[in-house]
């Protein structure tokens, strides 16, 4: 059976109406989505703009340098 928007064909090629609880589930399927991709966007910013706050020997204590943070850290939240 293949969905096209809310109309499905068989493969005897009827038609049916998608029932309201495919059209719920395909929803929360997709808003679930969203909000798994917008924490993840907030998680990064926050992880970054840490990362800029650190001094230089903590970089260091971790094997990075002030340059890496910067490029790093300058990126764009949506940017991974």
């Amino acid at each position: 059976m293949t969905t096209i928007g809310t109309v499905s064909t068989d493969l005897n090629g009827s038609h049916r109406h998608a029932s309201l609880h495919e059209l719920l589930t395909a929803g929360l399927a997709g808003v679930s989505e969203m909000l798994v991709t917008l924490m993840d966007w907030h998680y990064r910013a926050r992880e970054r703009r840490q990362l800029l706050s650190l001094s230089d020997q903590a970089l260091l204590d971790f094997g990075a340098s002030r340059a890496e943070a910067d490029n790093e850290g300058g990126k764009p939240f949506w940017r991974s």
